[in-house]
């Protein structure tokens, strides 16, 4: 009986603490900041270059989204690239395996060369991931700093 009471407990404690909700209210931050960038990112036109601090701050907007979507392109380019050199160092992988007759010692150098390679792969995917999020972090950031100073702006 007090495993099951424990059980219930401990379900009852994660569903109330659930991480979910916190995940979700990140994404939907970040979501409507998106938005509200692109909605004034709408508004700037190239015809449209006066020196006005609003119109300033919407390009430096413009711009910062700008630079989200190709930070963003970039590293999916990259994990993309990255998963093609995984995928083809397994299929070499994998001959090589096929290669070696049954009746023979195997070549464990060969092997843990492929491994290493694919070993490397796997770490320059996870410092790639980092500096995304690092780099994501510090745009969105900035994008929020110009958004409201676009906003005490047209408050006043």
């Amino acid at each position: 009986m007090p495993n099951r009471r424990f059980s219930t407990t401990v379900k009852s404690l994660l569903r109330r603490f659930s991480l979910s909700p916190m995940k979700k209210m990140r994404r939907s931050i970040s979501k409507n900041l998106e938005d509200k960038a692109n909605q004034l990112a709408a508004e700037v036109r190239s015809s449209q270059w006066d020196t006005s601090i609003p119109s300033m701050l919407c390009r430096q907007i413009a711009l910062t989204r700008e630079q989200l979507e190709q930070i963003k392109f970039l590293t999916r380019d990259q994990m993309r690239r990255l998963l093609q050199q995984e995928c083809d160092i397994t299929t070499e992988m994998k001959f090589f395996r096929q290669s070696i007759p049954w009746y023979t010692t195997p070549r464990f150098a060969e092997e843990q060369t492929y491994k290493q390679r694919l070993f490397d792969i796997e770490r320059e995917r996870r410092s790639l991931s980092q500096q995304y999020q690092e780099k994501k972090r510090t745009l969105e950031d900035r994008l929020l700093d110009l958004l409201n100073k676009h906003q005490q702006l047209d408050c006043s």
